[in-house]
């Protein structure tokens, strides 16, 4: 069985941590938008929702970006 908990490259948090709890989006939802091509905190909120609402978890969808833009530069 994989351990659920092991890091990643892409994934160095909890997969199923939120990063969005007024539309209950996942760091692992945001890592799978990001996969599919999203390069903006605009594409994951047309997709997921995560910012829509009150906004707070923008700045955290953005470190994410930034550090898997980091990570394919790399």
């Amino acid at each position: 069985m994989p351990n659920l908990m092991a890091p990643t490259p892409s994934r160095k948090a909890c997969p199923w941590m939120y990063v969005c709890i007024c539309r209950a989006v996942t760091e692992n939802e945001v890592h799978d938008c990001i996969a599919a091509g999203a390069t903006s905190a605009k594409q994951i909120r047309d997709t997921t929702g995560a910012g829509g609402d009150c906004a707070r978890c923008v700045r955290k969808i953005c470190a994410i970006l930034k550090r898997s833009e980091e990570l394919t530069t790399a």
